[in-house]
């Protein structure tokens, strides 16, 4: 609400001043145009700034409370080859003690009916920390039916674009989600029902 306000109010001032100038029916100079392109362009920036702002602080909390979804744009997996995906499909998910990991890829088969896999398991071994730069972490395991995974996760400190590198231990593999970590009640994720 108060950067809605903020924005409006910032908006009525440098339309007050280019009203002013029309109806005195001068033209602005070069030099008050450049201005005001400077004005608008901080006005935007402080804006971007705030909302990444709020959306780190809404980020840094469902990562402490253990109630969150990593939303997935990207995929690395260990030899460095990057893929761009679903991130309503591809997904790490954390409800306080279980964690769901699924991927999802387009145009292949997979037993969660979405062209990958869907696994879920129990949390064991979870620790936070902090780096002097802001950017915080958290490292846990993963064990489950099908799954035996290291997971290492990190948020940046300005906003809420994180890292996750799962290291599943049973097939010596390596994966990276790189996207947006969201609380649980934010997410626009698909969770299959077919999971292991």
């Amino acid at each position: 609400m108060k950067r809605n306000t903020l924005t409006l109010v910032a908006i009525l001032i440098l339309g007050a001043i280019s009203f002013s100038s029309f109806a005195e029916g001068k033209e602005l100079t070069k030099q008050e145009k450049k201005e005001l392109r400077k004005e608008k362009r901080a006005i935007r920036k402080a804006e971007r700034e705030r909302y990444n702002q709020e959306m780190h602080d809404k980020a840094y909390q469902a990562l402490k409370d253990f109630n969150f979804v990593l939303e997935a744009t990207s995929l690395q997996n260990k030899r460095g080859k990057m893929i761009n995906v679903s991130d309503h499909l591809n997904f790490i998910s954390v409800e306080k003690d279980k964690a769901t990991l699924q991927l999802s890829f387009r145009g292949y088969g997979g037993p969660n009916g979405l062209g990958g896999i869907t696994l879920n398991g129990k949390i064991r071994n979870e620790k936070f920390s902090t780096d002097k730069h802001g950017n915080q972490y958290l490292e846990f395991n993963v064990m489950g039916a099908a799954i035996h995974a290291e997971v290492r996760i990190s948020l940046n400190a300005s906003d809420n674009f994180a890292d996750a590198s799962v290291d599943a231990s049973t097939r010596s593999s390596k994966i990276q989600f790189r996207g947006s970590l969201v609380p649980k009640d934010d997410t626009r994720t698909y969770k299959s029902g077919f999971d292991i």
